[in-house]
C-alpha cells in the first residue's frame, strides 16, 4: 500500500474526527472550537487538492443513476461544508474576531444546521466509498474468501449500528437541528461524555450504511 494512500486516509480520518470534536462546542469552549474548525477547513483544502482532478468530472456522467447519486451526495457535502466555514467566520468570536462582520442568532442557527448537515453527508460520502474500505480492512486482517458466519455476523452488526443511529438521532434531537428550532436542551459532558460521541458516530455510520446500500440497489437494478 502507498505511502501517499495511507497519508490521505489518515489527513481524512482527522478531518472526521475533528468534526465529531467540534460539535462537542459546550464541552471544550469557543477558542478550542474555532481553532478546531480552523484546522477541520485546512484539511478540506488539503483534501479538495489531492481530489481536484474529480471537479473537472463534476458535468459528466449524470445519466448513469450510481454516478448521479454518488456526485449528488459529494457536491451536497462540498455546499454544506462551504455554509458551514462562511457562518463560522461570520460568527467567530475569537479567530476571526478582528473582521467588522455581525453575528446575529440566524447566522448561528444556520451554522448549526450547516454542522449537522455536514456530518449526516460525511456520513452519506463514506458510505460510497464501502467497498474500499471493506477491502481494506479484509487486506489489513488477511481475510480471503467468503464465510457465511462472517457475513451474517457484519450484517448484524450493521443492523445494531442502524438501530443505534437512529435512537441517537432522537436523543440528540438531530430533528430540531435540522430545522433550525430553538431548544434549551445542553449535554451534560460531566456525565456522559463517551455516549456524546458514540452517538454522533453511530448517525455517521447509519448514513454510510443508507448510501452503501442505497449504492448496491442501484448497481444492481
Amino acid at each position: 500500500m502507498r505511502p501517499l494512500f495511507l497519508f490521505r486516509l489518515f489527513l481524512d480520518s482527522l478531518a472526521v474526527g475533528l468534526l465529531l470534536a467540534a460539535l462537542a462546542c459546550d464541552w471544550l469552549g469557543n477558542a478550542a472550537h474555532e481553532i478546531i474548525g480552523m484546522v477541520l477547513f485546512l484539511l478540506l483544502i488539503v483534501h479538495g487538492i489531492f481530489n481536484r482532478r474529480w471537479y473537472g468530472t463534476i458535468a459528466k456522467g449524470w445519466r448513469e443513476p450510481r454516478r448521479a447519486v454518488a456526485k449528488t451526495i459529494t457536491l451536497f457535502l462540498l455546499m454544506t461544508m462551504l455554509t458551514l466555514v462562511v457562518t463560522s467566520v461570520i460568527i467567530s468570536q475569537a479567530v476571526f474576531s478582528f473582521l467588522p462582520l455581525t453575528s446575529t442568532p440566524t447566522s448561528r442557527q444556520i451554522h448549526a444546521l450547516a454542522a449537522y448537515l455536514v456530518l449526516l453527508a460525511v456520513g452519506a460520502h463514506l458510505g460510497l466509498h464501502g467497498p474500499m474500505i471493506i477491502g481494506l480492512v479484509r487486506r489489513w486482517a488477511g481475510v480471503t474468501g467468503n464465510s457465511k458466519l462472517r457475513t451474517f455476523v457484519l450484517r448484524a452488526a450493521a443492523a445494531v449500528i442502524a438501530a443505534y443511529g437512529i435512537h441517537s438521532l432522537n436523543v440528540l434531537n438531530v430533528g430540531s437541528k435540522l430545522f433550525m428550532r430553538m431548544t434549551f436542551e445542553f449535554w451534560d459532558f460531566e456525565t456522559s461524555t463517551l455516549a456524546f460521541f458514540l452517538h454522533h458516530v453511530a448517525i455517521v455510520g447509519l448514513c454510510a450504511l443508507l448510501s452503501y446500500c442505497l449504492v448496491k440497489l442501484i448497481s444492481k437494478a
